[in-house]
């Protein structure tokens, strides 16, 4: 009786030792895609106006400032 309770017991831990191993890994690749969406995330507005101006081509202060402001514009009317 104790000996068949011992294999038992002792089964159950391989199990268990297995599950915990497959969870890990799937907790690894959990925290690799919330790591880079967080960080995508974080972009701020600067981040993301002087990524829009490199797109545009757009190197001038003056223009920068108008497309800014036609921006910030847009962003405030779809709140609206």
């Amino acid at each position: 009786m104790v000996k068949a309770l011992k294999e038992e017991s002792m089964a159950t831990m391989m199990v268990l030792r297995t599950r915990i191993e497959e969870l890990e890994g799937e907790l690894a690749l959990c925290r690799e895609a919330v790591g880079k969406r967080v960080s995508s995330a974080t972009l701020s507005y600067k981040d993301i106006m002087e990524n829009y101006f490199h797109a545009k081509g757009i190197v001038d202060d003056a223009v920068k400032v108008n497309t800014a402001s036609m921006f910030l514009t847009n962003i405030a009317l779809l709140w609206w």
